[in-house]
Order: C-alpha cells, then sequence, then structure tokens
C-alpha cells in the first residue's frame, strides 16, 4: 500500500478525543442529558462514569453549556487535601490569568503567586537543610506541599464569585479522575466538594465504573443514606457501544477509503473491543500495521492479528490452573448462570471450588457477570481458543 494511505488510515484511527461531532458516535442521549444538567441545575457535583476507554473525555468535550461559562481542570497534585485544594487553585488561576475583566485577572494572579510561593517556601523547607541534626528525611517530606487551606479556600470563594458575577452561571469540568483508584477519587472530590457548593457553579467529573456501581446501590437503599449521595447530586453512565456502532466510528474515521476493511473485518474488530472504542481503535490499528503491504483488510487477517496478540501479551501476563482453563472453556461455550455452570461442571470439578474460582475470577475481570449472567471478555474468549 502507498505510504500516503497507509499514514492517513493509520492516524485517522489513532485513540484521541476527538473534537469533529461529526466523528462522535451513539451519545446524542447523554449528551442531551449532561446539557440539560448544565443548563437547568443551580448547583452541585455530578458524574460522568463508564469502563476506561468508553469515550468520557470525549463526551466531557461537547457538553453545551450554552448559558455558561465552560472551565476544564485537570487535578495533577494529589497528595492530601490541602494539596487538592490548592492544585485546584492553581488550575483555576490558570485560566483566568488573561481574563479581560480586571478584577478577575488581579485575582487570578494574585491567587496564582500565592500557590507559587506556597510551594517554593515548603519544598526548599522540606529539601533544604535542617537547624536540628535530628529532623528526620520523613518529616521534611510531610513538610512539602503544605498550604494554608483558609486562605485557598478563600481565594476560591471569591475568584469563584467573580466568575458568577461576570458569566451568570460556570461549568466546571474535572477530567482523568477515572484513571485514580476509588478511594483516591473520593478523596479529591470530598476535598473539593466544600469550595465547589456554591450556587450557579455547576461541576462535572468523570469517574471509574466502580463508583457509578456504588453510587447505584446507594440511591436504591430504602431509607437509608448512602455516602455517595453527600457527593453526587446525579450520575450519567456510558453504555458500551454497539458492534453496528463500532463499525460506524471506524468508517467515520477513514471516510476517505471506506472500503479498505471489509465489513466482516469490522465485525471481528467490533466483536474483539466488547464495545469499547478505545480496544477497537487499537486491535485496528495494530492489524493495519501487521498488513502494510495488503490494500484490503480482510476477516482473516484480523483474526490472525488477533491471535498474535493475545498470544504477545497474555501468554506473558496470564496462567490458569486446570481447573480455572476447565471453568473458561465451559464458559466460553455460551453465557450462563452460576447454577448451570456448576451443574455442567460437577462431574469434573468440585461444587465449592467452581463457586470459589469464579469468585476468584470475577474479581480479576477475567469473568464478567450482567443480570446474573457470566459471560468471558472477548479477549479471553480468544485467548480460550488457543489454550
Amino acid at each position: 500500500m502507498e505510504n500516503k494511505k497507509l499514514k492517513y488510515i493509520v492516524e485517522a484511527l489513532f485513540d484521541k478525543p476527538i473534537d469533529d461531532k461529526e466523528l462522535l458516535v451513539n451519545r446524542n442521549k447523554e449528551l442531551e442529558y449532561l446539557n440539560k444538567i448544565a443548563y437547568f441545575q443551580p448547583m452541585g457535583i455530578f458524574g460522568v462514569c463508564g469502563e476506561t476507554g468508553v469515550g468520557k473525555t470525549t463526551t466531557l468535550n461537547f457538553i453545551d453549556a450554552e448559558n455558561a461559562k465552560k472551565l476544564y481542570i485537570l487535578i495533577t497534585e494529589k497528595d492530601s487535601k490541602e494539596v487538592i485544594i490548592g492544585d485546584f487553585l492553581y488550575k483555576l488561576s490558570l485560566l483566568q490569568i488573561n481574563s479581560k475583566n480586571k478584577k478577575i485577572r488581579k485575582l487570578a494572579t494574585e491567587a496564582r503567586n500565592f500557590i507559587l510561593n506556597e510551594m517554593s517556601y515548603n519544598t526548599s523547607y522540606g529539601g533544604g537543610v535542617s537547624l536540628a541534626a535530628n529532623v528526620s528525611y520523613e518529616k521534611s517530606i510531610n513538610n512539602k506541599k503544605r498550604f494554608n487551606i483558609y486562605s485557598v479556600k478563600e481565594y476560591i470563594d471569591i475568584l469563584l464569585s467573580l466568575l458568577i458575577e461576570e458569566y451568570g452561571k460556570v461549568l466546571i469540568i474535572i477530567d482523568e479522575l477515572d484513571k485514580e483508584k476509588k478511594e483516591e477519587v473520593l478523596n479529591i472530590l470530598d476535598s473539593l466538594k466544600s469550595v465547589l457548593f456554591k450556587e450557579n457553579i455547576i461541576t462535572i467529573v468523570s469517574l471509574p465504573f466502580s463508583i457509578y456501581r456504588e453510587y447505584s446501590n446507594d440511591r436504591m437503599r430504602w431509607n437509608e443514606s448512602g455516602n455517595l449521595e453527600n457527593i453526587f447530586k446525579d450520575m450519567v453512565y456510558l453504555e458500551p457501544l454497539t458492534s453496528e456502532d463500532i463499525k460506524k466510528m471506524i468508517l467515520k474515521r477513514i471516510k476517505e477509503y471506506p472500503d479498505y476493511f471489509e465489513m466482516d473485518a469490522l465485525d471481528e474488530i467490533a466483536t474483539f473491543s466488547d464495545g469499547n472504542p478505545r480496544d477497537a481503535l487499537w486491535i485496528a490499528q495494530q492489524v493495519v500495521l501487521f498488513n502494510t503491504d495488503k490494500n484490503k483488510i480482510t476477516k482473516e487477517l484480523v483474526k490472525k492479528g488477533i491471535r498474535k496478540i493475545i498470544s504477545q501479551n497474555l501468554n506473558n501476563s496470564l496462567s490458569f490452573t486446570d481447573i480455572q482453563k476447565t471453568i473458561l472453556k465451559e464458559l466460553a461455550k455460551e453465557p450462563v448462570d452460576r447454577t448451570t455452570l456448576v451443574k455442567r461442571l460437577e462431574k469434573k470439578v468440585k461444587r465449592q471450588t467452581v463457586y470459589t474460582y469464579i469468585n476468584r475470577m470475577k474479581d480479576e475481570g477475567i469473568i464478567l457477570e450482567k443480570s446474573g449472567i457470566l459471560y468471558l471478555p472477548s479477549k479471553i474468549k480468544y485467548y480460550v481458543e488457543i489454550l
């Protein structure tokens, strides 16, 4: 294949958040609801949840805050509650340091300098020569990145008030929290809740699926308040894309060469992805790079590429016992409930052993469960096929 065409296809399949709405696939319903939250809700923290790679950042990018000033903030410093709030103030200040509003610009500059001075003082204190010989390294580490929390909160409160005065309403989007562990995410949001819970401030954050599951359980409890309800007002869950959506997404991206992938090759890519756009783009790009001498990608080329990748990656990271292999091979035939699976295997494996292994492999993400039905992720199914 000519290099110009190949370069176009590989770049089109590169996994990154899109900024062209024409490339967006099947997120209109979620975006419509998020736009309603931004427009109608008076205040509060709201979540966008889903598995990693399902398109949370892309969805956040397309929220249309027509009646609000939209601010995009990435929290990177997470050492402590003080540091989290200090980092939020620093990022908020940077966004407003060139504001046309003199009051906002002046306060943003002052707040940024305050944080930088605090960081400089404390880092130098922590890493410098101590006056007392017995001051340990551990103590100096603990003194790094400490802020006067009351001053930080006051800066945030005044800056947000000025922004509300200027724009009427402010939409704050905090991304990348879905990359953190659940405990880290809750620590960050619990730290920020006191400064963000303000009239005409709407905050929307990306969250891992584990938090959505716990939040849903909290909401469904009868006459009992859950922990997450104290932080979140509502959550939007991004479902995995359908196979048709995955195929449409790829075809939209390579629109100049729509016949490059045969349709059954796209079917195989969609099956491998389990509805995850990131996985679909990754495997499609890998197959292209494996076959740069081909003018068209067939189903067999995709299957060959998947087997190669599965062998290289999972063989080096997974090892199953004979009992695990027996369970996985049975489950690869068709999704079933636990009772049926145990019944099918009881002549080969003890009942309690099957239940123990099912729970263990569920915790590791090797076996999935939905509405009481056990099934294998497609990557594991491909792996089982080559065992």
